[in-house]
């Protein structure tokens, strides 16, 4: 003998679904409204970013060998302003890439995409992830070093750090907290990819990286400075 399945009273029914859609509804209603870049400016990095400062040099024809954040047809949906520059240190003579990637939204489709994925998708093995804090005159950047290789010909250690709102986060988790902790006050948060690198066998090769990082974040104004790092530049 088959046993009816139990029947479900309609004031349960409704109720249930009175939940779903006032979930909904909420949801909707506290979607963040206004963008973070409109309180702080939404910054233009390729002006921001001076091509000459302490002893860097911008090498003009050489952006060529900087890696792409992401492929090319995806670049227009993701940041708004993507830039690259090589630099040239004059004491040492050596070259570091610079390149930045900024996003006005930083939704869960629009994320920036850092080195750990970007890097592998275009033939590089990431043979080294190291978690590391620039020091720096205006705090501490939570950072991470990569040493990365293209076939045995090219080694390219690189440091990246990621501004979220209106501080640094390391990790994706770190990220998505600082997301919804922005936009519990009512805000989409922007978001910028900052990475210097250079193709070398050096052992050392992360020390420069953090000087340059350094030198450029004293060359900037506070606002300037605030577009790549974040509120702790005021100070």
């Amino acid at each position: 003998m088959l046993l009816s399945p139990p029947r479900i009273k309609r004031s349960i029914l409704l109720l249930a679904v009175a939940i779903m859609v006032g979930s909904v509804a909420a949801a909707e209603l506290l979607k963040p409204r206004k963008y973070w870049a409109n309180v702080i400016g939404e910054p233009h990095y390729a002006a921001l970013v001076p091509p000459q400062f302490g002893d860097w040099q911008e090498l003009p024809y050489a952006q060529k060998s900087v890696v792409n954040p992401v492929q090319e047809e995806t670049l227009m949906r993701l940041y708004s302003e993507t830039f690259a520059r090589t630099y040239l240190h004059r004491p040492t003579g050596r070259r570091l890439m610079l390149s930045i990637a900024y996003g006005r939204d930083q939704s869960n489709d629009t994320q920036l995409h850092t080195p750990e994925a970007c890097y592998p998708s275009q033939g590089f093995r990431i043979e080294e992830r190291t978690e590391h804090t620039v020091k720096s005159r205006f705090g501490d950047i939570e950072s991470v070093r990569l040493v990365t290789t293209l076939g045995p010909r090219r080694t390219e250690p690189l440091t990246f750090f990621v501004r979220v709102g209106d501080g640094v986060a390391r990790g994706s988790r770190s990220r998505n907290e600082a997301r919804v902790k922005m936009a519990l006050q009512g805000y989409r948060v922007d978001g910028m990819l900052f990475r210097v690198s250079e193709v070398t066998w050096r052992q050392d090769p992360f020390e420069l990286q953090d000087r340059f990082i350094q030198d450029l974040l004293n060359a900037l104004d506070p606002q300037a400075r605030r577009s790549l790092i974040g509120g702790k530049s005021t100070k």
